[in-house]
């Protein structure tokens, strides 16, 4: 994240030089609330990073200006990414996610006729038994997926309304890719065998899926925003 933020910034550089920095107190009570959790230990270690931006953007501000700080202002919130969810709802999301992506792939393989049996989070094929974990779950396509819109967004979209329908439409993207990338493992270990649900066949089709879904994914939207854009031109 730090990486992609420094290369939001260069990409902006020429705005950035090219504004005169000037004090602005408008930034203490930013720089007040930011140093305030860290400095009495309070919250978790997701508000104490939060506090530091915070602080950051401050510090900023008070010293370059609000229009220095309105031209990083991306680069530096883009940062927020990196703070994981906290424990309870990344475990309640995870959750909810491998229910969906075990549901739909098993509905995927009832359709190509591939004979199954389902128990919790088994599922009883005829050659291999196979238990969906919760790290199958799918939530790292989730989070992935959610960055890259953000960043994607900020890239290629300019109204605010198209770079809020990427950054949401990355939801059904990435659960689809869930359900896909099960589906691929079931197929694969009922065609060729229970080694396709081993580690290395496993991390293989799980990227494998994810690029795919991601390229594929990039490739129709500028393929329709080009449309649109000729159409209203």
């Amino acid at each position: 994240m730090p990486f992609l933020s420094g290369i939001f910034l260069w990409m902006n550089r020429n705005a950035i030089l090219g504004i005169k920095p000037r004090y602005d107190y408008l930034g203490v009570p930013l720089l007040v609330i930011g140093g305030f959790f860290p400095l009495f230990s309070i919250g978790t270690y997701h508000l104490q990073f939060l506090s530091f931006i915070v602080f950051v953007a401050g510090l900023i501000i008070i010293h370059l200006g609000r229009k220095f700080f309105y031209e990083i202002s991306f680069p530096l919130l883009f940062l927020i990414t990196m703070i994981p969810l906290p424990r309870d709802i990344h475990l309640a999301l995870a959750n909810h996610i491998r229910n969906i992506s075990f549901g739909g792939s098993s509905w995927i393989i009832s359709l190509l006729g591939v004979p199954f049996s389902k128990e919790g989070l088994l599922i009883y094929l005829p050659n291999a038994v196979l238990k969906v974990n919760l790290g199958c779950s799918g939530i790292r396509y989730l989070i992935s997926y959610f960055v890259f819109g953000i960043a994607y967004a900020y890239l290629y979209r300019t109204p605010t309304w198209s770079r809020l329908s990427i950054i949401v439409s990355t939801i059904p993207i990435s659960l689809s890719a869930s359900v896909l990338r099960l589906t691929a493992i079931f197929l694969l270990t009922y065609i060729f065998g229970p080694r396709m649900s081993e580690y290395w066949p496993h991390v293989f089709i799980s990227w494998s899926v994810f690029f795919i879904v991601l390229i594929i994914s990039v490739a129709l939207d500028r393929f329709f925003h080009t449309r649109y854009i000729n159409a209203h031109s």
